[in-house]
């Protein structure tokens, strides 16, 4: 186990067992502030429900005590519970006998409950599937409150998207329907509202919104978005330098989340008060508030809070250049992301699996009406000769056209497995053809390598040798004539020459100074030509200093080609380099604080190809993580025996 876990444990063990919390002081140090853990325990209210759920069938008694129990998840931001009861609500909808608009009507329910669940995973494009479909099935079935709370959510998960402008268009175009009967929800919509402006940097705006939204909470009586907004203009009274303000707000809110229940307001404002101590340098009150808050975040399988406290501990530990647990939680952050791209993947297979029951259902539901119509023939075929022969004609016929409809669904299929069959082949043959480019531009640079060596030792041991020695024959002999001094000055510039070129082609500067101090004198040549801040941490210096120059000469390359990349592309004005070696392991952290990019939609240029051969040519595992306006973090472990 490594410090950093150890270390974060430790707090969790201390907040547990004590069972009092763990306190810190803003700056000013005249306030005392208390985090402590929130129990995950089951409401009591909550049992009529479940035994609704036990005892009664598919229906609208089912749906709502459903409904009930994931509105009380959605408040506990209980992730996991959230995506069980949607998946829930829409499988028993899906074989609830009733017509297709009472279908409507729950299923744009269900998928506004999975909507949030995804959203709390940090699952943005599953969200804004599930509000389309619930507004699509809103539409039909004629369903206005959740036509409202989809569109509602979708522009909610288009702002954490970053797409503020649809948020907007979706809010404006909504504005009328939200008075009488549905103005309950109109603190919500006005909330999302301020924060498209607020991501659009129109902050005075934005401002006067987030003040209007909470007028209209308390005229609701609606305690949770009031709270949110507070939180809201906690962050612009932030921006605004009016630290004691927001500090005020933020904990405020924070309090009175946990006490009624709304843990979403909780979580939310525990990390912006993370945030607020890590930008006043109070380094030990954000890492309580924060550890604590992850532990909750953990007891309720909350990914998305997970990862937004470990980016913010992250930071601290760098800024208190505690590299060791700067790594670890890192590596914790590296995990959390594995887990949202497999739970990704769990539910487009769970979607599969809905569809395959849903096909089952709708067969056995075909096999009843063909018993049913084939009763009916027969009763029809006792009581006329007529009727009994349009009967048998039916019969014949109905057959005949399962048959030719089975078959045609059965080319459809061999169609379909074709296209699949294609497109994998299609995928492997890129994958060879990258392959292969991967391994010339490997092949290709260990020949200019031991190319140059080459010529650097013919060079060194071949020819200036032979120069060197008919120097020396001719100084030893006796005829001083004047074409003799000519020969032995051009022989002296011939000698001097191969020897500057040899001695250029093999990287000496390897050998002259140390390691670290040839990074910092490239990172001092990047700083001075332009606006680009770099620092650069290295620990243990002596020990990093000590590892082979085949090792050094690999990683400085490594360096180059990821500073490269930023000069080109990142935008940056900061980018932090951190070398640390522990347990035979040598870890570079390369951080940047520009653009970013879509690291699912993007392909590596051949820099990153270089950066991903040079790793694995030294046995090395290679992590990129970026999004859109969040710069770009990337960590490469290479092992050192």
């Amino acid at each position: 186990m490594n410090k950093g876990t150890l270390k974060i444990l430790l707090i969790f063990s201390l907040t547990i067992v004590l069972g009092k919390g763990v306190f810190a002081q803003n700056q000013s140090g005249d306030q005392q502030i208390r985090f402590s853990t929130v129990p995950n325990e089951r409401d009591t209210s909550l049992n009529r429900y479940y035994q609704t759920l036990k005892g009664s069938e598919y229906g609208p008694n089912r749906f709502l005590a459903i409904m009930k129990l994931a509105g009380y998840h959605i408040d506990k931001a209980n992730s996991d519970s959230i995506i069980q009861y949607g998946n829930k609500y829409l499988r028993e909808v899906r074989h609830w006998n009733a017509d297709s608009l009472a279908k409507s009507r729950h299923f744009s329910k269900a998928y506004y409950i999975l909507g949030i669940g995804s959203r709390f995973n940090g699952l943005l494009d599953n969200a804004t599937k599930w509000h389309i479909q619930g507004i699509k099935e809103a539409e039909s079935s004629v369903q206005k409150e959740f036509l409202l709370r989809n569109k509602i959510g979708l522009a909610h998960t288009y702002n954490l998207k970053q797409e503020p402008q649809k948020a907007i268009e979706i809010l404006e175009s909504i504005a009328d329907d939200l008075v009488g009967e549905f103005q309950i929800l109109l603190p919500k919509a006005i909330t999302f509202l301020g924060d498209a402006y607020y991501i659009q940097k129109k902050y005075t705006r934005a401002q006067e919104i987030y003040k209007t939204g909470l007028q209209r909470a308390h005229e609701q009586e609606d305690a949770r978005q009031a709270l949110a907004l507070e939180l809201k203009l906690g962050s612009l009274a932030e921006l605004d330098k009016q630290y004691d303000k927001a500090f005020e707000l933020y904990n405020t809110a924070r309090e009175k989340g946990m006490q009624e229940g709304f843990l979403n307001i909780y979580f939310e404002g525990t990390i912006r008060m993370g945030e607020l101590f890590y930008r006043e340098k109070n380094f030990d009150a954000a890492n309580a508030a924060l550890s604590v808050a992850y532990f909750n975040a953990i007891e309720r399988d909350n990914l998305h809070y997970q990862r937004e406290i470990l980016d913010i501990q992250r930071r601290v530990f760098n800024a208190k250049e505690d590299y060791s647990n700067a790594y670890a939680v890192m590596t914790q952050m590296a995990g959390i992301n594995q887990q949202i791209a497999h739970r990704q993947q769990q539910k487009v297979i769970k979607e599969l699996e809905i569809q395959y029951e849903t096909l089952e259902k709708d067969k056995e539901i075909s096999e009843l009406e063909e018993n049913q119509i084939l009763k009916e023939a027969e009763l029809k075929a006792q009581r006329t000769i007529k009727n009994a022969i349009l009967i048998g004609f039916l019969v014949v016929l109905i057959p005949v056209l399962g048959l030719l409809y089975v078959y045609y669904q059965k080319i459809q299929a061999q169609t379909e497995l074709a296209k699949k069959k294609e497109e994998v082949n299609i995928q492997k043959l890129q994958a060879l053809k990258k392959d292969q480019e991967l391994d010339l531009i490997k092949a290709s640079i260990e020949a200019q390598d031991e190319e140059r060596k080459r010529i650097a030792q013919e060079l060194h041991d071949s020819i200036g040798g032979n120069l060197a020695g008919i120097k020396l024959q001719i100084s030893g002999t006796e005829n001083n004539t004047h074409n003799w001094n000519i020969i032995k000055q051009q022989l002296d510039e011939t000698y001097q020459l191969v020897r500057n070129i040899s001695h250029t082609l093999i990287p000496k500067k390897f050998k002259e100074k140390p390691f670290t101090e040839l990074i910092s004198d490239y990172i001092n040549t990047i700083s001075i030509n332009g606006n680009l801040k770099v620092s650069f941490h290295k620990y243990p210096k002596e020990e990093i200093n000590a590892l082979k120059d085949a090792l050094h000469l690999q990683l400085y390359k490594i360096i180059q080609e990821l500073m490269t990349n930023t000069l080109k592309h990142a935008q940056a004005d900061q980018v932090s380099i951190n070398l640390t070696l522990t347990e035979n392991e040598l870890s570079l952290l390369f951080e940047d604080n520009g653009i970013g990019f879509d690291a699912k939609n993007t392909t590596n240029g051949i820099g990153l190809e270089n950066v991903k051969s040079r790793v694995e040519e030294l046995n090395g595992s290679l992590q990129i993580d970026s999004s859109i306006n969040r710069g770009t973090v990337t960590v490469i472990n290479i092992p050192t025996t």
